[in-house]
């Protein structure tokens, strides 16, 4: 009897591709914005596989404590298994980013890379994130600019929909209005806001293994990938890769795939 071959977990296959080349970059300026102290109790929100959270750790040196969360089981398990405990007291918990399991003024700093733009009310999500907060509290929040913004994205989703029949990737890049991010904060309470436009040129190694595999990771963030059996999802991602492939071609320059990324950084104090 043929065993049938073990499929990619999605939020493993996010961790080391979409993850490891396209957040990992931006993780440095986020984080130099939100200059974590040691001592601090802090937030990473909408967490992932942890790509910020450890990160934190290392820069809290062991003094204060970092707190992961995510609607995403599968995600948080990657997290768990990746993030250091050793060192910096950490925790993880499953839940929503507009109703989150925390007291008033738990935190010092609140962190959400890439994750405001997927909570169903925005306007929720960012009063979380302030209630949230100590007196003198700080949040640090990035969400993509547009698809208008973003070309290699921008072609990435015309293949999407085209196969999936669906919105593509028009979710995580949902929220690239700079103006509205920086309201969203003002309604929530939050005294001093500032949100920038930062652009950055994405060097990805491999472009033809990078494509297949940021599809199956795109299947922890998409509902319409998730929602696929695994057999049907990589059944799709092989019939869209000659589309794919022929839509990216002119991002790809000699062993690498350079990809523009923009982005809203927003920083707001209590």
């Amino acid at each position: 009897m043929t065993q049938a071959t073990p499929q990619p977990n999605p939020a493993e296959a996010y961790e080391k591709t979409i993850a490891q080349n396209i957040f990992v970059p931006w993780r440095k300026d986020m984080l130099e914005r939100a200059a974590a102290k040691p001592g601090e109790t802090v937030l990473d929100l909408a967490c992932g596989t942890g790509i910020v959270t450890r990160k934190l750790v290392e820069l809290l040196g062991g003094k204060g404590k970092v707190v992961g969360l995510d609607l995403n089981p599968m995600m948080l398990a990657v997290a768990r298994a990746l993030v250091p405990t050793d060192v910096t007291p950490v925790e993880f918990h499953e839940g929503s980013g507009t109703e989150m399991p925390f007291e008033d003024g738990t935190f010092d700093l609140v962190v959400c890379q890439q994750g405001l733009q997927f909570f169903p009310d925005h306007a929720a999500g960012m009063g979380e994130i302030r209630r949230v907060l100590k007196p003198g509290g700080r949040a640090v929040v990035s969400t993509w600019r547009g698809l208008d913004d973003q070309p290699f994205m921008k072609a990435v989703d015309v293949v999407v929909t085209k196969h999936l029949g669906s919105a593509g990737f028009a979710l995580p890049f949902s929220l690239g209005d700079t103006a509205l991010l920086e309201q969203l904060a003002r309604d929530a309470g939050f005294t001093q806001v500032d949100a920038q436009v930062v652009v950055k040129d994405l060097h990805i190694p491999e472009p033809d293994k990078f494509a297949p595999a940021m599809m199956m990771g795109a299947a922890a963030v998409l509902p319409e990938f998730a929602a696929l059996s695994p057999e049907e999802r990589s059944a799709l991602i092989g019939k869209m890769m000659p589309d794919l492939m022929a839509g990216i071609a002119e991002f790809i320059h000699g062993e690498e795939l350079v990809m523009r990324s923009a982005t809203n950084v927003l920083v707001a104090s209590v």
